[in-house]
């Protein structure tokens, strides 16, 4: 009886150790899967990325020698599938919230462009700068793969496109052309930074106090003569690269990234939250609202917008990315705040009177709980004033944005709470 009770007990314990040996089997094989996934799609996304631009850069070419309407036409048709498709690739990278405005906003200007080019609207000088712009980036793409090939041809594409690789490699790469990319035309009230001009030194120090790790070694590893003249310093340690951009001109920080890993999440959003609003208080920024919160990866992206002659600033917006495990700020973009403030202001007493009645604007139901004056930006990047709307339909909270002058719906956001409709945080 005792052998048999022993024996029963020795099946179980080698049933619960072969069910334990074949769950962990089963876990790395779909982790496995996953990451071949992710890697499928990171390179195909960044190929892909660079494929079109090459494609792009040809038909510029051919822009500036076609003469027949029906080539117009067609390349014209060709130029914006090409930069949609560019334009897709570039949200598929993981780029966190790192833009590559340069970029992006020769692809935006491009295809408002084409339709003037087929119409016969566009001269010969433009076409030659767009040109020019496309064979760069062109180039630099085609350098850039083919240089990352040569240096980690034994390194798997998810691990050279993970946080710990990408950010300051390819990441670093794009942004270093982006910022060598002259605008093809320049957006409207894009302001600049003015300011003293600051030393190597300077730069080193300003990297040191705002990212707040002084034991960091950091030294400048580029120096950019774009439209912003730029330095960009770079540390490293064992736990992580910080990559810290800052204009030549006022000495201000542009953005900040860090490749830290963050593998668990311990903090609350209000925790994480906090953990922002006392690293912007400390760097002595004003009123700010907070407008929209996303946490993916354990990594929390806040984005904040200030509050000027009391209109609420969208295009002048700040980004935090905070660590979801003990608030570390590993991210900080903040181009669009400190270009802004040398352009001229719009005025609460320069705006014209209102002649639609916002509840006509609004979907019937629909409850207004907070209304404020904004400016956004529009499709073509151009800064717009309108009337914020705070409303909840049903048990949903929304954001709805009204042009000023006519009423017109120019933007609609979901939002998980109505604190976003009035959330100031004032330092």
């Amino acid at each position: 009886m005792k052998k048999r009770f022993n024996r029963i007990v020795l099946h179980a314990f080698i049933g619960v150790i072969l069910l334990g040996v074949g769950f962990t089997i089963g876990q790395y094989y779909l982790r496995g899967v996953y990451e071949r996934q992710i890697e499928q799609s990171y390179r195909r996304a960044l190929s892909e990325f660079a494929t079109h631009f090459q494609e792009l850069s040809l038909e510029v070419s051919k822009a500036r020698v076609a003469v027949s309407e029906k080539q117009k036409g067609l390349i014209g048709s060709r130029l914006r599938r090409l930069i949609y498709a560019a334009q897709s690739n570039l949200g598929e990278l993981p780029l966190g919230e790192l833009q590559l405005e340069r970029i992006s906003h020769l692809l935006g200007e491009t295809y408002e462009q084409s339709y003037a080019y087929v119409k016969g609207d566009i001269d010969q000088l433009e076409l030659e700068n767009m040109h020019k712009q496309y064979d760069y980036i062109n180039h630099e793409l085609q350098e850039l793969l083919i240089n990352k090939q040569r240096e980690f041809p034994w390194v798997s594409w998810h691990e050279y496109l993970s946080a710990k690789v990408f950010i300051p490699g390819v990441m670093q790469s794009l942004v270093l052309i982006d910022n060598e990319v002259e605008d093809f035309k320049v957006p409207k009230k894009s302001g600049e930074i003015i300011g003293e001009t600051i030393t190597k030194e300077q730069a080193l120090e300003i990297a040191r106090n705002f990212s707040e790790l002084q034991d960091l070694v950091f030294q400048v590893t580029n120096e950019s003569k774009g439209v912003v003249p730029t330095f960009t310093v770079e540390a490293k340690d064992e736990e992580q690269r910080v990559l810290v951009e800052i204009s030549q001109k006022g000495g201000m920080v542009l953005w900040m990234v860090s490749t830290l890993d963050v593998t668990e999440s311990r903090l609350s959003l209000n925790e994480m939250t906090e953990k922002a609003v006392r690293f912007l208080q400390n760097k002595g920024f004003p009123v700010l609202h907070l407008t929209d919160v996303q946490v993916l990866q354990n990594r929390s992206t806040l984005t904040f917008v200030p509050e000027r002659a009391g209109i609420l600033r969208y295009g002048e917006s700040i980004k935090l990315q905070v660590s979801a495990f003990d608030g570390r700020i590993l991210g900080f973009w903040g181009t669009p705040y400190h270009v802004a403030q040398s352009r001229s202001l719009l005025m609460e007493e320069d705006i014209e009177d209102v002649n639609w009645d916002v509840h006509e604007r609004i979907h019937q139901g629909a409850i207004v709980l907070d209304q404020r004056l904004a400016t956004i930006l529009d499709e073509q990047n151009e800064e717009i004033l309108v009337t914020r709307l705070g409303i909840k339909y049903g048990e949903e909270y929304y954001l709805v944005y009204l042009n000023t002058q006519n009423g017109e719906e120019e933007k609609i956001v979901r939002v998980n709470s109505p604190e976003f409709f009035n959330l100031a945080f004032e330092f």
